[in-house]
């Protein structure tokens, strides 16, 4: 019979390097989420460095998009900043649409928003410049982001109001271009940066152990912004949860011991960030792990939230969490606030009942709304027959009442009353989101715009 060793004698630094683990694998989940996409879509040819993958419609049931905006038009690219800086242009945009391009870093930190909503509707040039660039910038050029990541992410969002206006939102998303810096002239190309050691993706150990050497890739290519970030990440090298040494991070260095230590981590923080996305009204599993398209921050049952306010989460880190796994590389509020409702009176929304929503007046937003039920946990649109998805500034022959007031009915077959503007929901549970583009801040001078929703049965 085969000796079985003794378990080592456990040091009294164990539970702390359980806790940092946990803490470190948390903080990383968003940036593994975009990790995820990024690897997925270049390995598969949806995307490829340098290129904008334009979507040719806005997000309809059968998809595979995830609390996406079924009023609007994405693209995405994936950009590489190593060997020179790359330029993100916008067109010029119509008064009173909707359109804007948001810069995301690799650890999945906003670096800027551009357009309608921030920075205004005149086309313009922007460089993105990595780490440490100080090169000379072209004549014209608006303005310079200086992300500190190498690798970033441009996504451009379109609105579609209504059912007409598709061509129309087309030629503005067609309108933004990414291209290299030397593409403006008067800059000799640079050669070309060697090839990224990519870690392949592998479900497994990206959720256990070895979320660390996936992290450990990341911070080789990206810094936080935070101070408080950074010194969280020298107390985790210092504790051996994430391994470092003078020639870069890496998987060397950590032992049998630490790398079950880590695992324990690990497990704590999948627990933490399923206990957040419970009390959200979500509930995870491998369902909310299958794609990463569509987010908002949770609001607990029975309220609404916005991005960066979820109640109960407990940390920031953990509220980045819940939102990635809602809707990675969501805007930031400023941008559109974002309202969910998952539950009402401590029950999941389901479409076996029937309920109303009552807008108090038009939606504070200058530029755009939209308002769409999603089936959960997925959070995919489902097919119904009446073809709504949402409701929004386009949509025809909304009743508002005379005090400007607008009543939505929620419910799986057409609504009885006349008076209320239907929009479809899923046959089980569901969830809604209601979207302000470019939303107005309130003043104070009267009541608050609040949305109510009640059940009839």
């Amino acid at each position: 019979m085969p000796e079985t060793l003794p378990a080592p004698a456990p040091h009294p630094h164990d539970p702390e390097v359980v806790r940092a683990a946990a803490e470190a694998a948390v903080w990383a989940h968003p940036a593994l989420l975009g990790y995820r996409e990024l690897r997925t879509e270049l390995r598969t040819g949806v995307a490829a460095l340098g290129v904008l993958d334009h979507d040719g419609a806005p997000p309809a049931p059968g998809d595979g998009t995830r609390h996406a905006d079924p009023l609007l038009l994405r693209s995405s690219a994936w950009l590489d900043l190593r060997a020179e800086p790359a330029v993100v242009s916008q067109p010029d945009l119509p008064a009173g649409l909707y359109s804007g391009a948001q810069v995301v870093d690799l650890l999945g930190t906003t670096v800027a928003h551009l357009g309608a909503a921030s920075t205004g509707r005149d086309a313009g040039d922007w460089v993105v410049a990595g780490p440490g660039w100080d090169g000379p910038v072209p004549p014209g050029v608006r303005g310079v982001l200086r992300p500190t990541s190498w690798l970033v992410r441009v996504i451009t969002r379109t609105a579609v109001p209504g059912p007409d206006d598709l061509p129309a939102a087309r030629v503005v998303q067609h309108g933004y271009r990414v291209r290299p810096l030397h593409a403006l002239g008067g800059v000799t190309p640079p050669r070309p940066a060697p090839s990224v050691a990519w870690l392949p993706w592998d479900e497994e150990r990206a959720w256990g152990a070895g979320f660390v050497d996936y992290l450990a890739l990341l911070l080789r290519l990206a810094r936080p912004t935070d101070p408080a970030d950074r010194a969280r990440v020298a107390r985790w090298v210092r504790l051996g949860v994430l391994p470092g040494g003078p020639d870069g991070w890496g998987p060397r260095g950590q032992d049998a011991r630490t790398r079950a230590l880590v695992a324990r981590g690990a497990a704590l923080g999948a627990a933490q960030l399923e206990d957040a996305l419970r009390r959200d009204g979500l509930g995870r599993g491998e369902a909310a792990r299958s794609s990463a398209g569509g987010s908002g921050r949770g609001a607990a049952p029975g309220s609404a939230d916005e991005p960066g306010a979820a109640d109960g989460a407990g940390s920031a880190a953990l509220r980045r969490a819940v939102a990635a796994e809602h809707e990675l590389h969501a805007p930031e509020p400023d941008e559109v606030r974002t309202l969910r409702w998952r539950g009402l009176g401590g029950e999941p929304l389901d479409g076996h009942r029937r309920y109303r929503m009552t807008l108090p007046g038009p939606p504070p937003a200058r530029l755009h709304w939209s308002l769409a039920a999603h089936a959960e946990p997925s959070g995919e649109l489902v097919a119904h027959r009446a073809r709504r998805y949402a409701l929004g500034p386009g949509t025809p022959d909304l009743p508002w009442g005379r005090d400007g007031s607008l009543v939505v009915a929620l419910q799986h077959d057409g609504p009885v009353d006349a008076r209320a503007a239907w929009l479809p929901v899923p046959s089980g549970p569901f969830s809604l989101v209601l979207r302000l583009y470019a939303p107005v801040a309130a003043t104070g001078d009267g009541p608050a715009w609040t949305p109510t929703l009640r059940a009839l049965d």
